[in-house]
C-alpha cells in the first residue's frame, strides 16, 4: 500500500498547482498532492512495521520541532479569529503530514523508485516547456490570486522562482555526481525562469563543487547559463528585466517587517502560520528561516537546525548534498522550505541521501 501511495504521490507532483481544489468549503486551497500524503502518513502510522520504519532516524528531532510549532500555535491561539483557525491548524497539519515522505521513501528504497521518479521530472520538465513556448504570457492568473509573469518559465508551479529552484537544484545534483550532460537540460529551462534568486543559487552550487571535486573546467557552465539568458526572448516588460530594484525593495521590505516581528515575540513567536495582512490575506516573509523566527520565534528556528544538522550529517552523497544545501539558500530570498512542492523534493531527496542501497533492502525486508 505505502508503495502505490508513493507512486501516486510521485506522479502527482510534477502536476503542481493543476491538482488543487480551490473552490473547497475551506479558507485555503488543498491540493492532491496534500490528500496522497496524509494517506501515506496514516498508512506508515497502521503498518506493522512502523517500528522499522521510524527507528534509526530523525524522527527525535523531528517530534522537537513539531512539538514547538505546536506550542507557538497554541499560546497565540486567543488572539486568532475563530474564521482564520482553520487555515493555522490546516498549514499546521501540512508541515506534519509532510515529512512523511522521508520514511516512506526510506522503507520502500530508491530504486524500485527511480524509473517513476524520472518520468515525474521529464513530465514537470515537458509541461513548462509547454506553458513557456504556447502560453509565455500569464498576465491572466493575476485574476486569481498569482503574480503576473510575462515570457517567464514558470510551469505547472505558477511561479518561477520556486520553478527555478527545481532546475537549478536538478543541475547541481548531476554536476555533483559526475553526470555534466544530464544537468544542460536544466540548466537549459533555468534561464527562461529569469529567477535571479535560482542563478545565484547555481552559481554558489557550482563553485562549491568546483572546490570540491577541483574541476576549474566546470565554470564553462555558468558561461552555457549566461548565454542561454541572453539568448531568450526580452519583450518589454519589468518581469524579463534582470535589473529590476521592485521585487528585491519588496524582500527586504518582508525581511524587515518579518524581524520587527519577531523582536516583539522573540522566544516562541506569533504561532505558525497566523499572520495576517490587513485585508485577512497571509503575511508573506520571503525567507523561510525569518519566517520561523516570526512565527515560532528562536526555539522554532533553533529546533529547526537541529533537525537539519541531524538531516545533513547523515547524508554523504555530494550531489544530494549539494542538491540539499541550494534548496536551505534558495531559502534565503523566497519561502522555499514551506512552500509544498519544495518541500516534497526535500524530504524526497533527504530519504535517498540517507542511507546506502544495502541499508534500503535491509529496512524494507
Amino acid at each position: 500500500m505505502i508503495y502505490y501511495l508513493l507512486l501516486l504521490t510521485i506522479y502527482i507532483w510534477p502536476f503542481g498547482q493543476l491538482l488543487s481544489f480551490p473552490q473547497s468549503p475551506f479558507p485555503f486551497t488543498i491540493y492532491l498532492l496534500d490528500i496522497s500524503l496524509l494517506f501515506i502518513l496514516i498508512a506508515l502510522i497502521l503498518s506493522r512495521q512502523r517500528k522499522k520504519i521510524f527507528s534509526g532516524s530523525i524522527l527525535k528531532s523531528l517530534m522537537i520541532f513539531f512539538g514547538i510549532v505546536i506550542f507557538s500555535l497554541l499560546i497565540n491561539i486567543n488572539r486568532v479569529s475563530w474564521s482564520e483557525i482553520p487555515s493555522s491548524v490546516f498549514y499546521l497539519l501540512r508541515i506534519i503530514i509532510y515529512p512523511s515522505l522521508f520514511f516512506a521513501v526510506r522503507y520502500i528504497g530508491i530504486e524500485r523508485l527511480k524509473k517513476p521518479l524520472n518520468i515525474s521530472l521529464i513530465i514537470f520538465c515537458f509541461l513548462c516547456i509547454v506553458q513557456y513556448i504556447l502560453i509565455p504570457d500569464m498576465r491572466f492568473l493575476k485574476n486569481i490570486g498569482f503574480d503576473d509573469h510575462y515570457f517567464r518559465l514558470i510551469g505547472p508551479f505558477f511561479d518561477p522562482n520556486f520553478t527555478g529552484a527545481v532546475f537549478a537544484a536538478a543541475s547541481l545534483y548531476f554536476i555533483g555526481n559526475n553526470k555534466i550532460s544530464y544537468s544542460l537540460p536544466f540548466i537549459g529551462l533555468l534561464a527562461p525562469t529569469v529567477s535571479r534568486a535560482s542563478y545565484l543559487v547555481f552559481v554558489a552550487g557550482l563553485i562549491y563543487i568546483l572546490f570540491h571535486n577541483k574541476k576549474i573546467k566546470l565554470l564553462i557552465l555558468i558561461g552555457v547559463l549566461g548565454a542561454i539568458i541572453l539568448m531568450i526572448p526580452k519583450p518589454f516588460g519589468e518581469g524579463i528585466n534582470l535589473f529590476r530594484t521592485f521585487s528585491i525593495y519588496s524582500r527586504l521590505d518582508s525581511w524587515r517587517q518579518g524581524i520587527s516581528l519577531f523582536f516583539d515575540k522573540p522566544i516562541f513567536g506569533w504561532g505558525y502560520n497566523t499572520l495576517r495582512n490587513n485585508d485577512g490575506s497571509r503575511f508573506q516573509i520571503d525567507n523561510s528561516y525569518i519566517f520561523l523566527l516570526a512565527t515560532t520565534g528562536i526555539a522554532g528556528l533553533l529546533s529547526f537546525s537541529n533537525l537539519l544538522k541531524d538531516l545533513l550529517k547523515n547524508i554523504k552523497n555530494v550531489g544530494i548534498k549539494i542538491l540539499i544545501f541550494s534548496l536551505l539558500i534558495h531559502s534565503l530570498f523566497n519561502n522555499s522550505l514551506f512552500y509544498i512542492w519544495i518541500l516534497a523534493v526535500f524530504w524526497f531527496m533527504s530519504a535517498i541521501g540517507w542511507k546506502s542501497p544495502k541499508e534500503y533492502k535491509q529496512l524494507s525486508k
